[in-house]
Protein backbone atom coordinates (compact mmCIF):
# COMPACT_ATOMS: atom_id res chain seq x y z
CA UNK A 1 0.00 0.00 0.00
CA UNK A 2 2.70 2.60 0.88
CA UNK A 3 4.70 1.69 -2.25
CA UNK A 4 1.57 1.92 -4.41
CA UNK A 5 0.76 5.36 -3.03
CA UNK A 6 4.35 6.54 -3.60
CA UNK A 7 4.37 5.33 -7.22
CA UNK A 8 0.95 6.82 -7.90
CA UNK A 9 2.09 10.23 -6.71
CA UNK A 10 5.20 10.07 -8.90
CA UNK A 11 3.19 9.10 -11.96
CA UNK A 12 0.64 11.87 -11.37
CA UNK A 13 3.32 14.44 -10.63
CA UNK A 14 1.86 15.27 -7.19
CA UNK A 15 3.97 16.32 -4.18
CA UNK A 16 4.91 13.16 -2.34
CA UNK A 17 5.28 14.90 1.05
CA UNK A 18 1.74 16.32 0.83
CA UNK A 19 0.35 12.94 -0.19
CA UNK A 20 1.91 11.21 2.81
CA UNK A 21 0.68 13.96 5.14
CA UNK A 22 -2.87 13.67 3.81
CA UNK A 23 -2.80 9.87 4.03
CA UNK A 24 -1.63 10.00 7.64
CA UNK A 25 -4.20 12.65 8.53
CA UNK A 26 -7.03 10.58 7.09
CA UNK A 27 -5.88 7.49 8.97
CA UNK A 28 -5.56 9.33 12.28
CA UNK A 29 -8.92 11.10 11.95
CA UNK A 30 -10.79 7.92 12.89
CA UNK A 31 -10.83 7.71 16.67
CA UNK A 32 -11.71 4.00 16.58
CA UNK A 33 -8.16 3.21 15.42
CA UNK A 34 -6.77 4.85 18.52
CA UNK A 35 -9.26 3.10 20.80
CA UNK A 36 -8.42 -0.31 19.38
CA UNK A 37 -4.77 0.30 20.31
CA UNK A 38 -5.90 1.36 23.78
CA UNK A 39 -8.02 -1.77 24.25
CA UNK A 40 -5.29 -4.09 22.97
CA UNK A 41 -2.71 -2.77 25.45
CA UNK A 42 -4.84 -2.63 28.62
CA UNK A 43 -3.71 -4.70 31.60
CA UNK A 44 -4.98 -8.27 31.35
CA UNK A 45 -7.68 -8.70 33.98
CA UNK A 46 -9.72 -11.77 34.82
CA UNK A 47 -13.49 -11.54 34.56
CA UNK A 48 -13.71 -11.21 38.32
CA UNK A 49 -11.06 -8.48 38.42
CA UNK A 50 -12.78 -6.58 35.63
CA UNK A 51 -16.15 -6.77 37.34
CA UNK A 52 -14.62 -5.60 40.61
CA UNK A 53 -12.94 -2.65 38.88
CA UNK A 54 -16.18 -1.66 37.14
CA UNK A 55 -18.06 -1.80 40.46
CA UNK A 56 -15.46 -0.05 42.64
CA UNK A 57 -13.80 2.49 40.35
CA UNK A 58 -14.95 5.33 42.62
CA UNK A 59 -14.45 3.58 45.95
CA UNK A 60 -11.45 1.22 45.66
CA UNK A 61 -8.51 2.19 47.89
CA UNK A 62 -5.88 4.33 46.19
CA UNK A 63 -3.16 1.98 47.39
CA UNK A 64 -0.13 0.39 45.77
CA UNK A 65 -2.34 -1.95 43.77
CA UNK A 66 -4.31 0.97 42.29
CA UNK A 67 -1.11 2.82 41.42
CA UNK A 68 0.35 -0.26 39.77
CA UNK A 69 -2.84 -0.75 37.75
CA UNK A 70 -2.73 2.86 36.58
CA UNK A 71 0.96 2.60 35.72
CA UNK A 72 0.28 -0.47 33.57
CA UNK A 73 -2.53 1.45 31.83
CA UNK A 74 -0.43 4.47 30.87
CA UNK A 75 -0.20 3.67 27.16
CA UNK A 76 -3.85 2.66 26.91
CA UNK A 77 -4.98 5.89 28.57
CA UNK A 78 -2.76 7.91 26.25
CA UNK A 79 -4.39 6.27 23.23
CA UNK A 80 -7.82 6.87 24.79
CA UNK A 81 -7.06 10.59 24.95
CA UNK A 82 -5.91 10.47 21.35
CA UNK A 83 -9.12 8.76 20.23
CA UNK A 84 -11.26 11.18 22.20
CA UNK A 85 -9.65 14.12 20.40
CA UNK A 86 -10.52 12.78 16.93
CA UNK A 87 -13.42 14.36 15.05
CA UNK A 88 -14.74 11.03 13.78
CA UNK A 89 -15.18 7.51 15.12
CA UNK A 90 -16.14 4.75 12.70
CA UNK A 91 -16.19 1.19 14.04
CA UNK A 92 -16.78 -0.12 10.48
CA UNK A 93 -19.34 -2.75 11.47
CA UNK A 94 -21.32 -3.96 8.48
CA UNK A 95 -24.62 -4.90 10.06
CA UNK A 96 -26.20 -5.92 6.76
CA UNK A 97 -23.37 -8.46 6.32
CA UNK A 98 -22.71 -9.54 9.91
CA UNK A 99 -26.14 -9.32 11.50
CA UNK A 100 -26.30 -11.12 14.83
CA UNK A 101 -22.86 -12.63 14.16
CA UNK A 102 -21.18 -9.25 14.68
CA UNK A 103 -18.91 -9.24 17.73
CA UNK A 104 -18.58 -6.07 19.82
CA UNK A 105 -15.48 -6.47 22.02
CA UNK A 106 -15.12 -2.69 22.21
CA UNK A 107 -18.10 -2.46 24.55
CA UNK A 108 -16.65 -4.22 27.57
CA UNK A 109 -13.20 -2.83 26.79
CA UNK A 110 -14.54 0.73 26.86
CA UNK A 111 -16.26 0.14 30.19
CA UNK A 112 -13.01 -1.15 31.71
CA UNK A 113 -10.90 1.64 30.23
CA UNK A 114 -13.30 4.28 31.50
CA UNK A 115 -12.97 2.73 34.98
CA UNK A 116 -9.18 2.89 34.74
CA UNK A 117 -9.44 6.52 33.66
CA UNK A 118 -11.50 7.28 36.77
CA UNK A 119 -9.00 5.57 39.06
CA UNK A 120 -6.19 7.66 37.59
CA UNK A 121 -8.33 10.78 37.86
CA UNK A 122 -8.89 10.07 41.57
CA UNK A 123 -5.13 9.71 42.05
CA UNK A 124 -4.54 12.96 40.21
CA UNK A 125 -7.13 14.79 42.29
CA UNK A 126 -5.37 13.55 45.44
CA UNK A 127 -2.06 14.82 44.04
CA UNK A 128 -3.56 18.25 43.34
CA UNK A 129 -3.47 17.72 39.56
CA UNK A 130 -7.04 18.90 39.02
CA UNK A 131 -6.68 19.81 35.34
CA UNK A 132 -5.17 16.44 34.45
CA UNK A 133 -7.84 14.61 36.46
CA UNK A 134 -10.63 16.39 34.61
CA UNK A 135 -8.89 15.63 31.30
CA UNK A 136 -9.08 11.90 32.11
CA UNK A 137 -12.78 11.99 32.92
CA UNK A 138 -13.63 14.10 29.86
CA UNK A 139 -11.67 11.80 27.56
CA UNK A 140 -13.42 8.73 28.98
CA UNK A 141 -16.78 10.46 28.53
CA UNK A 142 -15.93 11.28 24.91
CA UNK A 143 -14.97 7.64 24.38
CA UNK A 144 -18.39 6.61 25.70
CA UNK A 145 -20.06 8.88 23.17
CA UNK A 146 -17.85 7.45 20.41
CA UNK A 147 -18.55 3.85 21.44
CA UNK A 148 -22.27 4.49 21.01
CA UNK A 149 -21.73 5.21 17.33
CA UNK A 150 -21.25 1.61 16.27
CA UNK A 151 -24.86 1.59 15.09
CA UNK A 152 -26.30 -0.76 17.72
CA UNK A 153 -28.74 -0.29 20.56
CA UNK A 154 -26.21 -2.06 22.77
CA UNK A 155 -23.70 0.65 21.86
CA UNK A 156 -26.19 3.36 22.77
CA UNK A 157 -26.83 1.74 26.17
CA UNK A 158 -23.11 1.30 26.88
CA UNK A 159 -22.59 4.94 25.96
CA UNK A 160 -25.33 5.93 28.40
CA UNK A 161 -23.69 3.80 31.11
CA UNK A 162 -20.26 5.37 30.65
CA UNK A 163 -21.82 8.83 30.57
CA UNK A 164 -23.54 8.20 33.90
CA UNK A 165 -20.38 6.83 35.49
CA UNK A 166 -18.36 9.87 34.41
CA UNK A 167 -21.07 12.14 35.82
CA UNK A 168 -20.63 10.44 39.18
CA UNK A 169 -16.86 10.91 38.93
CA UNK A 170 -17.23 14.66 38.36
CA UNK A 171 -19.72 14.98 41.21
CA UNK A 172 -17.51 13.15 43.71
CA UNK A 173 -14.77 15.76 43.28
CA UNK A 174 -16.90 18.79 42.45
CA UNK A 175 -16.33 20.53 45.83
CA UNK A 176 -12.63 20.74 44.89
CA UNK A 177 -13.35 22.94 41.86
CA UNK A 178 -13.43 26.72 41.92
CA UNK A 179 -15.90 28.80 39.93
CA UNK A 180 -13.49 29.44 37.04
CA UNK A 181 -12.72 25.73 36.67
CA UNK A 182 -16.42 24.92 36.73
CA UNK A 183 -17.16 27.46 33.99
CA UNK A 184 -14.43 25.94 31.82
CA UNK A 185 -15.69 22.42 32.53
CA UNK A 186 -19.20 23.38 31.43
CA UNK A 187 -17.83 24.63 28.10
CA UNK A 188 -15.90 21.43 27.60
CA UNK A 189 -18.93 19.32 28.43
CA UNK A 190 -20.95 21.23 25.85
CA UNK A 191 -18.21 20.51 23.29
CA UNK A 192 -18.23 16.74 23.80
CA UNK A 193 -19.10 14.72 20.69
CA UNK A 194 -22.76 13.77 20.46
CA UNK A 195 -23.51 10.15 21.10
CA UNK A 196 -25.78 8.04 18.93
CA UNK A 197 -29.51 8.07 19.58
CA UNK A 198 -31.80 5.04 19.76
CA UNK A 199 -33.70 6.11 16.65
CA UNK A 200 -30.53 5.88 14.58
CA UNK A 201 -29.56 2.52 16.04
CA UNK A 202 -32.96 1.01 15.28
CA UNK A 203 -32.45 1.72 11.59
CA UNK A 204 -28.68 1.16 11.42
CA UNK A 205 -28.49 -2.16 13.27
CA UNK A 206 -31.84 -3.69 14.21
CA UNK A 207 -33.53 -3.20 10.83
CA UNK A 208 -30.47 -4.37 8.91
CA UNK A 209 -30.13 -7.38 11.19
CA UNK A 210 -33.67 -8.40 10.23
CA UNK A 211 -32.62 -8.10 6.57
CA UNK A 212 -29.68 -10.37 7.40
CA UNK A 213 -32.02 -12.84 9.12
CA UNK A 214 -34.32 -13.03 6.10
CA UNK A 215 -31.37 -13.70 3.81
CA UNK A 216 -30.11 -16.45 6.10
CA UNK A 217 -33.53 -18.11 6.25
CA UNK A 218 -33.83 -17.99 2.47
CA UNK A 219 -30.44 -19.69 2.20
CA UNK A 220 -31.40 -22.69 4.35
CA UNK A 221 -31.79 -25.86 2.32
CA UNK A 222 -33.53 -28.19 4.77
CA UNK A 223 -35.57 -28.09 8.01
CA UNK A 224 -32.68 -29.12 10.27
CA UNK A 225 -30.51 -26.26 9.06
CA UNK A 226 -33.41 -23.88 9.57
CA UNK A 227 -33.83 -25.11 13.15
CA UNK A 228 -30.09 -24.70 13.73
CA UNK A 229 -30.28 -21.12 12.45
CA UNK A 230 -33.23 -20.31 14.69
CA UNK A 231 -31.38 -21.72 17.69
CA UNK A 232 -28.30 -19.70 16.79
CA UNK A 233 -30.17 -16.40 16.66
CA UNK A 234 -31.60 -16.87 20.13
CA UNK A 235 -34.36 -19.47 20.12
CA UNK A 236 -32.38 -21.96 22.17
CA UNK A 237 -32.90 -23.06 25.74
CA UNK A 238 -29.23 -23.69 26.48
CA UNK A 239 -25.81 -22.18 25.88
CA UNK A 240 -24.92 -24.89 23.36
CA UNK A 241 -27.36 -23.38 20.80
CA UNK A 242 -28.98 -26.76 20.22
CA UNK A 243 -32.51 -26.64 18.80
CA UNK A 244 -35.10 -27.64 21.37
CA UNK A 245 -38.79 -27.34 22.16
CA UNK A 246 -38.72 -23.53 22.01
CA UNK A 247 -37.14 -23.58 18.55
CA UNK A 248 -39.60 -26.14 17.20
CA UNK A 249 -42.61 -24.34 18.73
CA UNK A 250 -41.52 -21.08 17.08
CA UNK A 251 -41.20 -22.74 13.69
CA UNK A 252 -44.60 -24.37 14.12
CA UNK A 253 -46.15 -20.96 14.93
CA UNK A 254 -44.63 -19.67 11.68
CA UNK A 255 -46.33 -22.42 9.67
CA UNK A 256 -43.60 -25.02 9.99
CA UNK A 257 -41.43 -23.84 7.11
CA UNK A 258 -38.97 -21.19 5.93
CA UNK A 259 -41.61 -19.45 3.84
CA UNK A 260 -43.70 -18.78 6.94
CA UNK A 261 -40.72 -17.41 8.87
CA UNK A 262 -39.88 -15.09 5.97
CA UNK A 263 -43.47 -13.90 5.67
CA UNK A 264 -43.64 -12.91 9.35
CA UNK A 265 -40.15 -11.36 9.21
CA UNK A 266 -41.19 -9.21 6.25
CA UNK A 267 -44.29 -8.11 8.17
CA UNK A 268 -41.97 -7.03 11.00
CA UNK A 269 -39.68 -4.94 8.80
CA UNK A 270 -41.86 -1.77 8.58
CA UNK A 271 -42.02 -1.62 12.39
CA UNK A 272 -38.40 -0.50 12.62
CA UNK A 273 -38.90 2.69 10.63
CA UNK A 274 -42.17 3.39 12.44
CA UNK A 275 -40.72 2.98 15.93
CA UNK A 276 -37.53 4.86 15.02
CA UNK A 277 -39.76 7.78 14.16
CA UNK A 278 -41.83 7.53 17.33
CA UNK A 279 -39.11 6.81 19.89
CA UNK A 280 -38.35 10.50 20.27
CA UNK A 281 -41.84 11.05 21.69
CA UNK A 282 -42.14 11.55 25.48
CA UNK A 283 -41.65 8.17 27.21
CA UNK A 284 -45.28 7.66 28.26
CA UNK A 285 -46.58 8.52 24.81
CA UNK A 286 -44.02 6.27 23.16
CA UNK A 287 -44.97 3.37 25.40
CA UNK A 288 -48.58 3.73 24.26
CA UNK A 289 -47.49 3.76 20.61
CA UNK A 290 -45.33 0.68 21.15
CA UNK A 291 -48.15 -1.14 22.94
CA UNK A 292 -50.47 -0.35 20.05
CA UNK A 293 -47.99 -1.73 17.52
CA UNK A 294 -47.37 -4.85 19.60
CA UNK A 295 -51.13 -5.45 19.68
CA UNK A 296 -51.26 -5.24 15.87
CA UNK A 297 -48.39 -7.73 15.67
CA UNK A 298 -49.83 -10.08 18.32
CA UNK A 299 -50.05 -12.96 15.85
CA UNK A 300 -46.52 -12.44 14.51
CA UNK A 301 -44.01 -14.85 16.15
CA UNK A 302 -41.02 -13.06 14.61
CA UNK A 303 -42.06 -9.70 16.04
CA UNK A 304 -42.66 -11.20 19.48
CA UNK A 305 -39.28 -12.95 19.58
CA UNK A 306 -36.97 -10.57 17.76
CA UNK A 307 -38.27 -7.02 17.91
CA UNK A 308 -36.03 -5.20 20.42
CA UNK A 309 -37.26 -4.13 23.84
CA UNK A 310 -37.11 -0.50 22.83
CA UNK A 311 -39.47 0.68 25.56
CA UNK A 312 -36.61 -0.06 27.98
CA UNK A 313 -34.20 1.75 25.66
CA UNK A 314 -36.48 4.82 25.63
CA UNK A 315 -36.58 4.69 29.43
CA UNK A 316 -32.77 4.55 29.50
CA UNK A 317 -32.65 7.56 27.18
CA UNK A 318 -34.94 9.50 29.53
CA UNK A 319 -32.77 8.59 32.52
CA UNK A 320 -29.66 9.76 30.67
CA UNK A 321 -31.28 13.10 29.85
CA UNK A 322 -32.11 13.54 33.54
CA UNK A 323 -28.59 12.59 34.67
CA UNK A 324 -27.03 15.09 32.29
CA UNK A 325 -29.35 17.80 33.56
CA UNK A 326 -28.50 16.85 37.15
CA UNK A 327 -24.79 17.26 36.43
CA UNK A 328 -25.18 20.67 34.81
CA UNK A 329 -27.37 21.82 37.70
CA UNK A 330 -24.86 20.52 40.24
CA UNK A 331 -22.04 22.45 38.57
CA UNK A 332 -23.93 25.73 38.91
CA UNK A 333 -25.12 24.99 42.44
CA UNK A 334 -21.51 24.36 43.46
CA UNK A 335 -20.35 27.59 41.79
CA UNK A 336 -23.27 29.88 42.62
CA UNK A 337 -25.33 28.36 45.38
CA UNK A 338 -28.66 26.61 45.73
CA UNK A 339 -30.63 29.35 43.95
CA UNK A 340 -29.06 28.19 40.66
CA UNK A 341 -31.52 25.26 40.73
CA UNK A 342 -34.25 27.64 39.55
CA UNK A 343 -32.66 27.55 36.09
CA UNK A 344 -32.79 23.76 35.88
CA UNK A 345 -36.27 22.24 35.67
CA UNK A 346 -36.40 18.51 36.16
CA UNK A 347 -36.86 16.92 32.68
CA UNK A 348 -39.24 14.51 34.40
CA UNK A 349 -41.51 17.48 35.16
CA UNK A 350 -42.75 19.16 38.29
CA UNK A 351 -40.33 21.99 38.96
CA UNK A 352 -36.66 22.01 39.98
CA UNK A 353 -34.64 19.10 41.30
CA UNK A 354 -34.90 18.30 44.99
CA UNK A 355 -31.87 19.51 47.00
CA UNK A 356 -30.68 17.59 50.06
CA UNK A 357 -27.60 18.75 51.98
CA UNK A 358 -25.29 16.36 53.83
CA UNK A 359 -21.94 16.78 55.65
CA UNK A 360 -19.38 17.18 52.87
CA UNK A 361 -21.74 18.05 50.03
CA UNK A 362 -25.27 17.79 48.73
CA UNK A 363 -27.50 15.57 46.63
CA UNK A 364 -29.84 16.49 43.77
CA UNK A 365 -32.82 14.23 43.10
CA UNK A 366 -35.18 13.88 40.17
CA UNK A 367 -38.77 12.69 40.16
CA UNK A 368 -37.80 10.08 37.57
CA UNK A 369 -37.19 6.62 39.00
CA UNK A 370 -34.38 4.18 38.33
CA UNK A 371 -34.98 0.50 37.59
CA UNK A 372 -34.90 -0.18 41.36
CA UNK A 373 -37.75 2.34 41.79
CA UNK A 374 -35.51 4.81 43.64
CA UNK A 375 -35.29 8.43 42.41
CA UNK A 376 -32.42 9.21 40.06
CA UNK A 377 -29.99 11.28 42.08
CA UNK A 378 -26.52 12.79 41.96
CA UNK A 379 -24.50 13.00 45.20
CA UNK A 380 -21.94 15.81 45.11
CA UNK A 381 -18.89 15.38 47.34
CA UNK A 382 -18.08 12.69 49.89
CA UNK A 383 -20.51 12.07 52.71
CA UNK A 384 -19.03 12.92 56.06
CA UNK A 385 -15.88 14.53 54.65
Amino acid sequence: MPRALFLAMLLLGLPVRDAWAQANLNAEANGALQYWQAFATMPKLSDGEGQKLSAEYLTMPLDAHARELVAKSEYSLRRMHSGAARPRCDWAIQWEEEGIEALLPQMNAARLLSSLACVRARLRFEEGKTAEALDDILAAQAMGRHVSRDGSLIGVLVGYSIDARMGEAYALHLPRLNAATIRDLKKRLDALPPGARPATAIRACEEKTMDWFIRKVKATKDPERLLALLAFVGLSEGKDLTPGDKTRAFLKDCGGNAEGVIRFAEQTQPCYALMAQKIELPPEQFEKEMASEAKKQAGNPVFKEFFPAIVKVRQAQARTEVRRALLMAALDVQAEGRDALKRYPDPAGGGPFEYVAFPGGFELRSKLKQTDDKPISLPVGKRGS
